[in-house]
């Protein structure tokens, strides 16, 4: 197969005298001389988060490395800079998880007696041991299958309390199976009633609130502050 030919590169002209800035130029294939083709403005876009979960250190690490870069080239190259960052708001795993978060509550609200709710983790047990085995990534898998082994035990403890009739260990060991097995649960109900979810407020609800924590986490950081783009 040849090689791809890239086009011509025809660079802005700028007769400013300030610290040169080299970037790499993926159109050239080589270090450019940056010169900006609006005087002193420099409009710069960048990917940002899918807001369905918490943040990580892996988010951190890129929003404080651009945030290095844009302080470099705003404060010792003296560039005007416009950041914006595109945050993702509605896309597949959103929906995804909107809908089993709500399932999930809606389950947990519910009070069903402890009869359904053994009969329940039961099937979620037999459901989830399904997926665990479906799942082709050993470290996915062993993760899962830990989480599985947990819920297991905790569907045990919670009927040995039951054909005890100890009222105290009943409540603690329900409260407990359930907060494990959030995940399981959440993917059962999903598989049962996910497609009679349609209420937008159910799937705008999530993501709103996990860019609230986004920015917030990046005020924690110091990043400096952004321009959305949805």
């Amino acid at each position: 197969m040849s090689k791809r030919i890239q086009p011509t590169w025809s660079p802005p002209s700028s007769d400013e005298k300030r610290p040169k800035l080299k970037l790499f130029n993926s159109l050239t294939r080589q270090k450019e001389e940056f010169v900006c083709s609006r005087g002193n403005c420099v409009n710069w876009y960048s990917c940002g988060p899918t807001v369905y979960d918490a943040s990580h250190m892996g988010h951190a690490r890129s929003y404080i490395s651009f945030d290095i870069l844009r302080r470099v080239m705003s404060s010792y190259f003296g560039y005007d800079i416009l950041y914006v960052m595109n945050i993702t708001d509605i896309d597949d795993k959103i929906i995804k998880r909107a809908r089993q978060n709500y399932l999930y509550e809606k389950y947990v609200k519910e009070n069903r007696t402890l009869n359904d709710i053994i009969d329940d983790a039961t099937a979620v047990v037999n459901f989830y041991e399904g997926v665990v085995k479906q799942t082709v990534d050993p470290d996915k898998k062993n993760t899962m299958q830990k989480m599985l082994d947990s819920v297991a035990s905790a569907v045990k403890t919670l009927k040995a309390a039951v054909e005890e009739n100890n009222s105290d260990k009943i409540t603690s060991s329900k409260f407990e199976m359930l907060k494990l097995a959030k995940d399981p649960i959440s993917e059962w109900l999903d598989s049962k009633y996910g497609s009679t979810i349609s209420d937008n407020a159910i799937f705008s609800k999530l993501p709103r609130y996990w860019e609230n924590e986004f920015h917030k986490d990046m005020k924690a950081l110091n990043v400096s502050p952004l321009l959305n783009s949805k």
